[in-house]
């Protein structure tokens, strides 16, 4: 039906905003530790 329809888009919307998420503040904190002198392999 539909309505399992919408429940599988909004699972699959969740799910790729969790990623860009948590990616935003992978790079934020990489930039932060850059920014205090660790080498950025670290």
């Amino acid at each position: 039906s539909s309505f399992v329809g919408v429940q599988v888009g909004y699972t699959i919307a969740d799910i790729l905003a969790k990623c860009v998420f948590g990616l935003t503040i992978l790079k934020i904190a990489r930039m932060k530790s850059h920014a205090e002198g660790m080498p950025a392999d670290h």
